[in-house]
């Protein structure tokens, strides 16, 4: 191992709360610095695969992480309004037994306790109510100026998402760039629901330019949904803004009774735009780099957002153990962009097969897709091999 290092890690996310629970793991001292004022219950849920799992557990957090989570049986894929069944992949045992690691369904509050306690336990320092202005490098280390004075240290990382201040710190650095796509949000109480129908699995309702996604949380006390509709513009003033439940209800009408019933029952609903990025030549300049949705965000339709930022922490802290400051920054940036950039594409063409523009092409591809899959169930399982049979405890740096 290197010297100890002391790390300054810009927000209190998912990606910040890995990378500090990581960082101590390796033997760093982390110091995270949070804009908002407490860490509170936000956002709804989680998909969790195995690579994610893995991660989880070598930063300790794994067993606080599977107290809390689900684990599905299934991953269905559904045609808009007949609701026909055309790909089911198996998940529960089947997942362990493939890749090693459960598939697990999370609360995102639940998944930041278990990354907080895993970093408050390797001793890391989180810092509250202060706002990130700009960060660069200072004799010898580097720099963080907020609105609360300096914060010096031998490295920073920017995990402050795809709104990432950081970010113009690198060149060619951008602003957000709307993708296309509106996504609702929201959990359903289970009182709310006939009984019967939160099953415990993923179930992707596709049909023309849109898709419709749900699952159970917490032993099934809630059902969570993000509903997805392609758009030309975004002109919110916010990121995520409440949304109508009703127009929820319009724009995704005629999907057949159980999406019905199941929109029915929504209370309240959060409405956001996509954005992504054009792509950093570099995710690093001299001692401060981007981490997460920071430096490689994507699209949310192959759920690896969140696995994604979990294995950036762990073969970064492995990195930084391994190599001097900025030569660990490179290392770690060529083990993960490669990967960071498979899997944007990736999340991509998911998106583009969800979202058929006509119903007759998404059928006829659907249907093709599910005969592979009973044709040949160990090979279309296989597909998803590169995926969640990845090691970030393990990877080359």
């Amino acid at each position: 191992m290197t010297r100890r290092l002391q790390i300054v890690v810009v927000g209190a996310g998912v990606a910040g709360l890995a990378c500090a629970a990581a960082l101590g793991r390796a033997g760093h001292f982390a110091v995270v610095v949070e804009q908002a004022p407490a860490l509170a219950e936000v956002g709804a849920g989680l998909q969790l695969s195995p690579n994610a799992v893995r991660a989880l557990d070598w930063m300790g957090a794994g067993e606080a992480a599977r107290a809390a989570a689900s684990r599905p049986e299934a991953t269905e894929l559904r045609l808009h309004r007949s609701g026909r069944v055309v790909y089911r992949m198996a998940l529960g045992r089947t997942a362990e037994t493939r890749w090693g690691a459960p598939y697990l369904h999370m609360h995102r509050a639940d998944l930041l306790r278990a990354l907080e306690g895993a970093a408050r336990a390797s001793g890391a320092e989180i810092r509250l109510g202060q706002r990130v202005e700009r960060a660069g490098d200072v004799r010898g280390g580097a720099a963080v100026y907020t609105d609360a004075g300096v914060i010096e240290g031998d490295l920073v990382l920017g995990a402050d998402g795809v709104r990432s201040v950081l970010r113009g710190n690198l060149p060619g650095g951008s602003k957000p760039l709307f993708a296309g796509h509106v996504a609702w949000r929201g959990l359903v109480p289970a009182e709310r629901l006939p009984a019967g129908l939160l099953s415990p699995r993923t179930t992707v309702w596709m049909g023309p330019r849109r898709h419709l996604v749900t699952y159970p949380l917490r032993e099934g006390r809630l059902l969570n949904f993000v509903a997805v509709e392609e758009q030309e513009s975004w002109t919110a003033e916010g990121w995520s803004t409440p949304g109508d439940p009703a127009a929820l209800r319009a724009s995704f009408a005629d999907w057949g009774e159980e999406v019905d019933t199941m929109l029915a029952a929504v209370p309240e609903t959060f409405r956001w735009g996509l954005f992504g990025h054009r792509p950093l030549r570099r995710w690093s300049q001299g001692r401060v780099a981007l981490v997460g949705d920071a430096a490689h965000p994507t699209l949310p339709f192959l759920a690896q957002g969140a696995a994604m930022a979990l294995e950036d922490a762990v073969v970064l802290a492995r990195a930084l153990s391994t190599f001097e400051p900025t030569a660990g920054l490179e290392a770690w940036e060529r083990a993960r962009k490669p990967r960071a950039t498979r899997l944007q594409k990736a999340a991509a063409r998911n998106g583009r097969r969800f979202h058929a523009r006509i119903a007759p092409e998404q059928w006829v591809k659907a249907l093709a897709l599910g005969t592979f899959a009973r044709a040949a169930p160990d090979l279309a399982q296989g597909l998803n091999d590169w995926v969640y049979r990845y090691d970030p405890t393990a990877a080359p740096i």
